[in-house]
């Protein structure tokens, strides 16, 4: 594949994804190498074309996969697929990701950023609170933190929330495979958060948690999803997540 600039830093053993530019019928059949915990969980129409790979070689801006792509990915024009790297060097993971998942918490008064790090096999299914990355209720003890360059993927309990807290900064992450919204400010009372260049792959459909903040949010599975206006998007882009990929719940 030939991408649109030089990625340094990328290696032989990162494993990518190449996202998909087409809906693809019911009768199509996604590669069965990689499927995130949750991806059997939506699309009942379709079936998904986002594709996981593994780099042998790069050489300037052509990378060598390890098997060819099972679809087309259109490289051209306006709207192309993205590729993105799911590889860290700092891994943050489940003991049991078939079992009881884990999940991370940010506090009020928490120190430092979180950046360029892997979230794999987290979240707890249908529990309130237990997200991949959550930073809860610390209000504007945190500003400026920088969740910066992660990967979060088979979520079972969307990739980043949000929750009570404000100006943050998240930037250039990707999400892949999650049980309800990806990228998420829960309650309305997040504000000036900036949310830049994120990718958000595969937001399935869940249930409404029990408890949750606004009982009208169905958690039908958006890339991101928000209820306060002051909040800024920025250059981020959502793919084959169930519902939607921005949604804007106006509530009063």
């Amino acid at each position: 594949i030939t991408l649109a600039e030089p990625v340094p830093g990328w290696r032989a053993g990162d494993r990518v994804i190449v996202t998909s530019t087409a809906r693809g019928t019911a009768n199509d059949h996604a590669p069965s190498s990689f499927r995130p915990g949750a991806a059997s969980r939506g699309h009942g129409q379709y079936a998904p074309q986002t594709e996981v790979r593994t780099v042998v070689a790069l050489d300037g801006t052509t990378v060598r996969l390890d098997a060819p792509l099972a679809f087309g990915h259109r490289g051209a024009d306006d709207f192309r697929a993205e590729v993105a790297n799911l590889t860290r060097t700092v891994v943050v993971e489940s003991a049991a990701p078939d079992g009881v998942r884990g999940h991370t918490m940010y506090h009020r008064h928490s120190a430092g950023s979180v950046t360029y790090a892997e979230f794999r096999h987290l979240g707890k299914e249908g529990v309130l609170g237990k997200y991949a990355i959550h930073f809860h209720l610390c209000g504007d003890t945190m500003r400026g933190t920088r969740v910066e360059g992660n990967s979060v993927w088979d979520s079972r309990n969307r990739w980043v929330t949000v929750h009570g807290t404000q100006y943050l900064v998240v930037r250039d992450n990707v999400g892949y495979g999650s049980v309800g919204h990806g990228f998420f400010l829960e309650d309305g009372t997040e504000g000036f958060t900036v949310l830049d260049r994120n990718l958000a792959v595969q937001a399935y459909r869940g249930k409404p948690l029990p408890n949750q903040a606004l009982p009208g949010d169905k958690n039908d599975g958006a890339g991101f999803w928000w209820a306060n206006s002051l909040n800024a998007f920025t250059r981020n882009v959502a793919v084959e997540c169930d519902e939607y990929g921005f949604r804007y719940e106006a509530t009063p």
